[in-house]
């Protein structure tokens, strides 16, 4: 099942194909694909949130983690060894996502609460 149709950042069409692996300096391997109708390819992080990170997710996690706990900006920038601008790049890529996440928060505490009362 897809959750996402990929699209091609060339054409937009939905009809991109498997090309090749294609290996990352510190992350394993990413998938490549290709367009159909064009000569457009690009990789499965093409369009997301990932794309032109090379940090580890893990490393994001943990530093956003640590910002949304209550850390400062400064003192998250300085005891996890983050530069500055680095640090606000990742928190303004993930500022789209605010909206999102808390929706998905709410439904899960409304799902809890209803499974709970379920079983009593």
């Amino acid at each position: 099942m897809e959750l996402v149709r990929r699209k091609c950042p060339g054409c937009r069409s939905s009809d991109m194909h498997y090309h090749s692996p294609s290996p990352t300096k510190h992350h394993g391997g990413r998938v490549m694909y290709t367009c159909a109708p064009c000569p457009a390819s690009g990789s499965e992080t093409k369009n997301t949130l990932l794309e032109g990170l090379t940090t580890p997710v893990s490393v994001i996690w943990h530093v956003l983690k640590a910002r949304t706990e209550g850390m400062g900006f400064n003192a998250a920038a300085r005891t996890l060894a983050t530069a500055k601008n680095t640090l606000r790049a990742w928190e303004q890529k993930c500022v789209d996502l605010q909206r999102v996440l808390l929706l998905y928060a709410v439904v899960h505490e409304f799902l809890a609460s209803v499974i709970a009362g379920d079983e009593a």
